[in-house]
């Protein structure tokens, strides 16, 4: 928990009380640099989300990149995760899938959501490895369980066409209905399930809904 707590902050970690996330207090860089550049790794995570954070030019994406792959090759799964997305689409380092793979393999060696995510989708497309629509809803089970809403989105799609399991509209009305609390676009796919369910079996996903929430989502860790 501390660690995702760690992901979702890191933005506001970076600056000052008055300034947005691409004004942070220069004061504030340079204390992370000087600890990015003794090996911390939670400072070469925040300067990377920093550079991530500002105009998206090829040089901020290099820098950008550079920091987080050092904090990755540390250990970090977070940013194991971040380095497989820059090298997936090509994004401040050249495209590579073997590479994307490798470090998303890394991170989800170590149960992180956004590793097990990025992974199930690299074998939902068959990108860098062979198609596995199965291995595809493994990862995304371990993601969406943790409270990931694009994990969840996509086990609702798989759910809803049949992909690697067999269709089930009430289970995809679940995984969109979870999604949807924490990722608006998926709105919609909850009202396009809607349209195609009976009352019946909306109120049936919604009670889906509410057992997970018991089983998985403890406390206020989910929330």
């Amino acid at each position: 928990m501390l660690e995702l707590l760690r992901y979702l902050l890191v933005p506001a970690l970076l600056v000052s009380s008055t300034l947005d996330a691409q004004q942070a207090n220069s004061s504030d860089i340079d204390v992370l640099l000087a600890k990015a550049g003794t090996g911390d790794v939670m400072a070469q995570y925040q300067l990377a989300r920093h550079y991530d954070s500002l105009e998206q030019t090829p040089e901020n994406r290099k820098v950008a990149f550079q920091w987080m792959l050092s904090a990755a090759e540390q250990g970090d799964s977070w940013a194991q995760a971040a380095v497989a997305s820059y090298y997936r689409p090509g994004r401040g380092v050249e495209r590579n899938p073997q590479k994307a793979l490798h470090w998303y393999q890394k991170s989800s060696s170590q149960s992180n959501p956004a590793g097990n995510f990025g992974l199930g989708r690299m074998y939902y497309q068959g990108y860098g490895v062979s198609r596995n629509y199965e291995k595809a809803i493994q990862l995304y089970t371990m993601a969406a369980i943790t409270g990931h809403p694009s994990a969840q989105a996509a086990l609702g799609y798989m759910h809803d066409n049949g992909l690697g399991t067999k269709t089930d509209y009430i289970e995809a009305m679940k995984w969109y209905s979870l999604s949807a609390e924490k990722w608006h676009t998926a709105k919609h796919y909850v009202y396009y399930m809607k349209q195609k369910l009976e009352e019946a079996s909306v109120i049936e996903a919604r009670e889906r809904v509410n057992k997970f929430k018991n089983q998985y989502y403890t406390g206020a860790s989910q929330q």
